[in-house]
C-alpha cells in the first residue's frame, strides 16, 4: 500500500509552539515526511511529494491566473528537502513561512527549488477530514418542519437587490446565501412584479441555467399541459430535470398573482428524510444507494434521460449523526437525493429479488416524506419569491381550483456550482 501521499494528522505528545518543525531528519532512503506541531495541540505531517507539489511559488503558480505551472507527474518521486526551517515572510515581515530547499526541482527542470509555504495555508490542510469538511460551504443543519422557526427564513428583497458586482454582497444577500447553505431554503419579501423579475433576482446567486424550457418560465395551469407542474392537479414532493446529467443546482418561483382556492406550496429536506431511513432501517438505506432509478421526459419534441440511485451517499458511517434536535453531517460527508416520482421510468432492474427490495425500500422512504412534521407548507403571495437547493430540497404544490382566481407563478434556474462561488465570494 502506498502511503504518505497525503497529509495526516496526529496528536503531539507535549505542547509545542505553533508551526514548530518537529522532524526534519532526512536520511538517505528514510524519506521521513515533513512533521509540523499546529497551534491546536496537533501536529500534521506533509510528504514530500506532496509539499512539492503544492509549492506556491510564481515558478509553480501563476501570479496573475493563479493556476498551477505543472502537471503533478512532473513531481520526481525520489524529491527531499536539503533543508527545512521557519522563516520570516519577505512579502510580509509580521508573518512566517516554512521554507524548503528541494534536493531536485521538478522532472522537467535541472536544478535545485526553494519553496515557501505560509503557514495558514499548511492550517488549512492538515488532513483528509478538513477538506471533507469544505465539500460543503457550511455544515447543512437537516431539518423537520417542526423543528425550523419559519420567520427566521425571510429575507427582504430590498436588502438583496442593493448587492451589485461593484459594492459586493450585501448584508441581506449574505443571510440569503447563509439560509439556503444551511437549509436549502429561503423567502424573498417585496419583490416586484415584473414578469422576468425572477431573472434579475436569480442573477444575485448565479447566472441564469437556461433549459429548453427558457431563461425563465410560467407555472400556471394550461390546457394540454405538457409538464404536471403546468396543471391544477395535487403535484407531490419531487426535484426538477433528474432527467439531466446535470440537473440545477437552485430553483427560483416568484408570485405574481395568487387568488385561488389551494394551490400551497410544500417542502421538504431530503436529507433530513435520508438520515432518519439510514436509523430506521440501514438495509432498506442502501438498496436505495445501490438501484440505479431512471428519470425520463418524453414529450414536446424532447426525449431526455438519466439513471441515478435514490441516495447517494459516503460509504463510512461517521457520515450521519444522531438526529437531536435538529440533524447534522457529522463530517460534512458529500450527499445527494435524487426523488422525482412523476418523472420516474422504468426500473431497469431484471431481478426479481432485487425489484422487491427497491419497492420496499422506496416505500419506507415514502412514508417518512409523507410525514406531516417533514414538511413546511405555505401559499405565496404576489410579491413574494422563494428560492431552494432543487438537489437537496423537495417541493410540490397542492391542488387548487384554476375556476377560482388566477394562480401565476415565474420560475428559473441557477447552476449549483455558480451558487457555490457567491457563497465563497461573499463570505471570504
Amino acid at each position: 500500500m502506498l502511503r504518505g501521499l497525503l497529509p495526516t494528522t496526529t496528536r503531539a505528545t507535549r505542547c509545542l509552539p505553533a508551526y514548530r518543525v518537529l522532524a526534519r531528519g532526512f536520511a538517505a532512503g528514510a524519506a521521513p515526511p515533513v512533521t509540523l506541531a499546529l497551534h491546536n495541540g496537533e501536529s500534521a505531517q506533509f510528504s514530500h511529494v506532496w509539499l512539492r507539489d503544492h509549492c506556491p511559488c510564481p515558478a509553480c503558480v501563476h501570479p496573475s491566473h493563479r493556476q498551477k505551472m505543472h502537471s503533478t507527474g512532473a513531481i520526481p518521486l525520489d524529491v527531499r528537502p536539503e533543508r527545512v526551517e521557519i522563516v520570516h515572510n519577505t512579502a510580509d515581515s509580521s508573518s512566517e513561512v516554512l521554507e524548503v530547499v528541494w534536493s531536485k526541482d521538478l522532472a522537467t527542470r535541472a536544478g535545485q527549488h526553494t519553496s515557501r509555504y505560509p503557514l495558514s495555508m499548511l492550517r488549512q490542510a492538515p488532513n483528509a477530514t478538513h477538506w471533507r469538511r469544505n465539500d460543503w460551504l457550511e455544515e447543512p443543519l437537516f431539518w423537520r418542519a417542526d423543528q425550523v422557526d419559519f420567520k427566521q427564513l425571510w429575507v427582504d428583497y430590498n436588502g438583496v437587490a442593493q448587492s451589485t458586482p461593484g459594492n459586493g454582497a450585501t448584508d441581506g444577500l449574505r443571510r440569503a446565501l447563509h439560509l439556503l447553505a444551511r437549509y436549502g431554503l429561503c423567502f424573498l419579501r417585496n419583490v416586484p412584479t415584473e414578469l422576468t423579475k425572477v431573472e434579475t433576482v436569480a442573477s444575485h446567486f448565479g447566472p441564469v441555467r437556461e433549459t429548453f424550457y427558457g431563461r425563465s418560465w410560467d407555472v400556471r395551469s394550461v390546457p394540454q399541459a405538457k409538464n404536471i407542474a403546468y396543471t391544477d392537479v395535487d403535484l407531490d414532493l419531487h426535484m426538477d430535470l433528474l432527467y439531466f446529467e446535470s440537473p440545477p443546482g437552485l430553483q427560483l418561483l416568484h408570485c405574481l398573482a395568487n387568488s385561488v382556492t389551494g394551490g400551497s406550496s410544500v417542502f421538504a429536506d431530503s436529507y433530513r428524510a435520508a438520515l432518519e431511513l439510514r436509523q430506521r432501517s440501514p438495509e432498506d438505506f442502501e438498496v436505495l444507494r445501490s438501484v440505479p432509478v431512471t428519470f425520463h421526459y418524453k414529450n414536446d419534441g424532447h426525449h431526455m434521460k438519466f439513471r441515478r440511485p435514490t441516495i447517494i451517499a459516503a460509504d463510512d458511517d461517521a457520515t450521519f449523526s444522531a438526529p437531536g434536535t435538529i440533524g447534522h453531517l457529522a463530517q460534512n460527508s458529500p450527499l445527494m437525493v435524487n426523488y422525482a416520482p412523476p418523472f420516474q421510468g422504468a426500473l431497469e432492474v431484471a431481478d426479481v429479488q432485487t425489484q422487491r427490495a427497491f419497492y420496499r425500500a422506496f416505500v419506507h422512504f415514502e412514508s417518512i416524506l409523507m410525514d406531516p412534521a417533514m414538511r413546511i407548507e405555505y401559499t405565496l403571495q404576489e410579491g413574494e419569491c422563494v428560492i431552494f437547493a432543487n438537489r437537496r430540497v423537495l417541493h410540490g404544490r397542492r391542488a387548487f381550483d384554476a375556476s377560482s382566481g388566477h394562480r401565476h407563478l415565474r420560475g428559473t434556474y441557477v447552476d449549483l456550482d455558480a451558487f457555490q462561488d457567491r457563497h465563497r465570494v461573499a463570505f471570504a
